[in-house]
């Protein structure tokens, strides 16, 4: 397990690096640092969707997004996870030895809304069990959480997300409950385009 963490670790670095570079951010560290830098930690949670006779009545997991930086998930070849693109659900193909990697709310708040957090479901199936291995990046809890200050401007990319601690969101998160993407909207702006 040691040696998993650690490389996911580095993906998990790399990954952001890429990201800080796409966005244009002023270091290729940007959001590598905006997430805690050393003391981002890394979260395993492992899940079990036992058979179903009536799958068409039950949702493994309610549809939401995921309120860390990043998410890597390692499934199995049972069909179950999902994610809602333009309104409607899609299956995420079993690809042997790929990672999923999704986009959380907090590179949502980070980036301005440039990169959205995906909103994803797992369902269960009638004769078959599953399983699914989700490693999370996260903040530590007294990381500020904003839009990076070169994402943003007086004029036409005015700051679309509160600021908060992580901490904060993730109570918020919690107290709420699985709500699609209701918290991420919930952080955005009132009246985010000056008058």
């Amino acid at each position: 397990m040691d040696e998993y963490s650690t490389e996911l670790s580095k993906l998990f670095e790399y990954l952001l690096k890429v990201l800080s570079r796409d966005l244009g951010l002023e270091s290729e560290n940007s959001l590598n640092e905006s997430v805690g830098g050393e003391r981002k930690e890394l979260q395993i949670r492992i899940n079990y969707y036992p058979p179903c006779p009536q799958p068409d009545l039950v949702v493994g997991v309610a549809p939401h997004s995921d309120p860390v930086a990043i998410t890597i998930l390692l499934h199995d070849q049972i069909p179950g996870l999902q994610i809602r693109k333009d309104g409607a659900w899609i299956d995420v193909q079993f690809v042997p030895g790929a990672l999923v990697v999704n986009i959380g709310d907090q590179l949502e708040i980070l980036s301005n809304g440039k990169y959205s957090s995906i909103e994803h479901r797992s369902v269960v199936h009638k004769d078959r069990s599953r399983m699914s291995w989700a490693v999370f990046c996260t903040p530590p809890l007294d990381a500020v959480i904003a839009p990076r200050r070169e994402l943003i401007d007086d004029h036409d990319h005015p700051p679309l997300y509160q600021q908060t601690s992580y901490g904060e969101y993730l109570n918020n998160f919690f107290k709420k409950g699985l709500d699609g993407k209701g918290h991420v909207h919930g952080a955005k702006q009132q009246n985010p385009l000056p008058s």
